[in-house]
C-alpha cells in the first residue's frame, strides 16, 4: 500500500474514530511526525480527503469539516423534505439517459456494499451520486444545488455511517427500491420509500453516528 494511501485511510479513520474532531486544524508538519513520514504522503492524503468534502484548505493547513450535533440535526430537518419532493418528481420526469445512470449508479452501490471490506467513501459516493441523479430527474435546478449543498455538508457524517456496519446492505437496498419506483414513474411510491430511506438513516445517524462524532 502506497504511503498516501496508508495516511489517508489512518486519517479517515481518526477523523470517524473521534480521534480527530470535527473542526480541528491539521497541519502537514505535525501529521508527518505523528505517522513518521515525510510531507508529500500527508499533503496528497489531505488533498484527497478535501476532495471527498471531509476538510477544507484554511491557509497552509487543513480544517475538519466543523459541524456540531445540532448542525447535523438541523441539516437533516431541511434534507428530508427536499429529498421526498425530489423522488416524487423524479418519478414524474425522469429521461431515459437518466434512467440509465440510476441503474448502473444503484448496481455500483450494490456490488460494492457486498464485499467483505467495501470503501467507506466510495460508499459514501455512490449514495450521494444516486440522490443526485434523482435530483436531476426532479427537473428542477433549485433541488439540484440545495441537496448538492447539504450533502456536501453531511459527507462526513455519511462517510461514518458506512464506516459502521449497521447500514450498508440496508443503505443499497433501499436505494434501489427507491430507484425502482422512480425508474417505473410512481410519484407516490417513490416520495414514500425515499420518506422511509430518510427516517430509517435519521434514526441511525442520531442512535450511532452522533455518538461516534461527538462522544
Amino acid at each position: 500500500m502506497a504511503l498516501s494511501e496508508r495516511v489517508y485511510r489512518e486519517l479517515l479513520n481518526g477523523i470517524v474514530s473521534g480521534r480527530f474532531r470535527l473542526g480541528e486544524v491539521l497541519k502537514e508538519d505535525a501529521l508527518a511526525e505523528l505517522f513518521n513520514v515525510s510531507r508529500t504522503p500527508i499533503r496528497e492524503a489531505l488533498a484527497r480527503l478535501e476532495r471527498d468534502g471531509l476538510v477544507i484548505k484554511s491557509g497552509k493547513s487543513y480544517v475538519i469539516v466543523p459541524l456540531s450535533r445540532d448542525d447535523v440535526l438541523q441539516l437533516y430537518e431541511v434534507r428530508k423534505p427536499l429529498e421526498l419532493l425530489s423522488a416524487e418528481l423524479a418519478a414524474r420526469r425522469i429521461s431515459d439517459e437518466l434512467v440509465a445512470e440510476l441503474r448502473d449508479a444503484v448496481a455500483r452501490m450494490r456490488d460494492e456494499a457486498s464485499k467483505p471490506d467495501p470503501d467507506p467513501v466510495l460508499l459514501a459516493e455512490l449514495n450521494g451520486k444516486i440522490h443526485n441523479i434523482i435530483a436531476r430527474a426532479s427537473g428542477n435546478k433549485y433541488l439540484v444545488e440545495y441537496l448538492s449543498e447539504i450533502r456536501l455538508k453531511l459527507m462526513v457524517v455519511r462517510v461514518t455511517l458506512f464506516t459502521t456496519y449497521g447500514r450498508r446492505v440496508e443503505e443499497a437496498v433501499e436505494h434501489a427500491a427507491i430507484a425502482d419506483a422512480v425508474i417505473q414513474r410512481k410519484p407516490e411510491l417513490a416520495r414514500e420509500r425515499m420518506e422511509e430511506h430518510m427516517d430509517h438513516v435519521i434514526d441511525y445517524v442520531k442512535s450511532k453516528v452522533l455518538p461516534l462524532l461527538f462522544p
